[in-house]
């Protein structure tokens, strides 16, 4: 897997092994990244879920001001560093936190993401990802931080996930957006 454009165009990412960590497709990335366009240079971005970083890292490579990666598998945040250290030899200057913690438990970490980010991306395990979107988008911790960031959220791609994740009050102008192959849901944190 690769970094798809910017400083660190075509560095090779690692990928935990095992089936726990299931990477946005390149294709996927690439037409999401694209879509965002001028929008990311400059931002702060906050990569929930990120299993071997590679979301929040692209967003590095192409101009984000700051990110932060969220990760409770200690084998994921030893590659997720292993990252980090490799598109920092490609001239990424941007500061990059890994936070070690259970994206769920924001009282851990959602203060120590200052400033708020302008987007959030989340590409959760598929088994749980719908809870997990429920009980995050219902966290009035994560939403009153947050209110106002961007929300991308890879959906499962098993039959009728879709519906699932459209009856969240803590997200607004909800959109189901296919880039690459892969679905995503695209919409606004607000206050739950």
């Amino acid at each position: 897997m690769q970094i798809i454009a910017g400083k660190a165009r075509s560095i090779e990412l690692n990928v935990p092994p095992g089936m726990g960590v299931r990477p946005t497709a390149g294709r996927s990335r690439k037409a999401l990244f694209d879509s965002i366009g001028g929008a990311l240079p400059g931002s702060c971005v906050l990569d929930l879920f990120a299993g071997s970083g590679a979301l929040a890292l692209e967003a590095a490579s192409r101009g984000a001001a700051a990110l932060w990666l969220v990760e409770s598998n200690p084998r994921h945040a030893a590659v997720i560093e292993e990252n980090i250290r490799k598109v920092r030899r490609a001239g990424v200057e941007a500061p990059i936190e890994l936070l070690r913690a259970s994206v769920l438990d924001t009282a851990v970490w959602v203060r120590r993401i200052v400033p708020a980010p302008d987007f959030i991306f989340a590409d959760p395990p598929y088994a749980e990802s719908v809870e997990f979107f429920r009980q995050l988008t219902a966290d009035a911790r994560f939403t009153e931080a947050f209110a106002g960031a961007r929300l991308i959220w890879e959906i499962p791609d098993t039959p009728g996930a879709v519906g699932n994740f459209l009856s969240s009050s803590g997200v607004t102008s909800l959109q189901v957006r296919r880039f690459g192959g892969s679905d995503f849901l695209l919409g606004e944190l607000c206050h739950a």
